[in-house]
């Protein structure tokens, strides 16, 4: 799918660089899509396109997109992992009845690309599982418990003190399709990640390639977020 042509990157890199002259820039898609809008060209699409380009502001959307060709998103399809869905990593190890303390809640703080309840807990999405909203290509999410529906930030917050193996059961219980094999072992890995966060901290996904003798490895990352100013 063409999101932007060789013409159109052209205009675009013009257009801000003419902005950026005048005003700077802030560190934000301001200029872009004030230009997108202007020519009637998707946000949702056009972001996913500059991130996969490693284009996250306006002066980087200058310096990073390439020129001389289509810039195009491909629709990647993800096979789900039936033994190990969440693709929590082979070398995690587990601590036999530890007591965990904090989780993850969406927050209506971050709107974008966070379609949840205020205050649902969040767990991350199943490798391959396709969100039930639109979310960035380039980015994974965490599911609402009680929606099921995606967010990308997760905010750290207290909870009662749980076992991984009580708070998995938990959540299985609920009975969504994205949780039902949601084991001890990813809830234990899932409250490692966030045990030594401060509370209030935001927190996202992603999974990441791994590349090695024996072949390429996807494993689950839950890790902090920091947004630019």
């Amino acid at each position: 799918m063409t999101i932007l042509t060789e013409n159109q990157v052209i205009k675009l890199c013009v257009y801000i660089e003419n902005k950026i002259k005048k005003n700077g820039c802030d560190h934000s898609y301001k200029n872009t899509f004030e230009w997108a809008k202007k020519n009637e060209i998707n946000k949702a699409d056009l972001t996913d396109i500059l991130e996969l380009n490693g284009a996250f502001c306006d002066c980087e959307v200058t310096m990073n997109l390439p020129e001389n060709c289509d810039l195009e998103l491909e629709i990647e399809s993800k096979q789900m992992d039936s033994k190990n869905p969440f693709k929590i990593p082979l070398n995690f190890q587990q601590i036999e009845n530890k007591v965990y303390t904090k989780a993850l809640f969406s927050s209506s703080e971050y709107g974008n690309n966070n379609y949840t309840k205020n205050g649902e807990l969040l767990i991350p999405a199943p490798y391959g599982f396709k969100a039930k909203k639109r979310v960035r290509k380039s980015m994974h999410f965490f599911n609402g418990t009680e929606s099921e529906l995606p967010s990308e930030i997760g905010i750290v917050k207290e909870i009662e003190p749980i076992t991984g193996k009580e708070f998995a059961k938990n959540i299985r219980d609920l009975k969504w399709v994205s949780f039902k094999k949601f084991s001890e072992r990813d809830a234990e890995y899932y409250f490692s990640r966030i045990e030594k966060i401060d509370i209030g901290k935001s927190m996202g996904t992603h999974f990441m390639e791994r590349t090695g003798i024996d072949g390429t490895k996807i494993e689950l990352k839950i890790h902090k977020v920091i947004f630019r100013k």
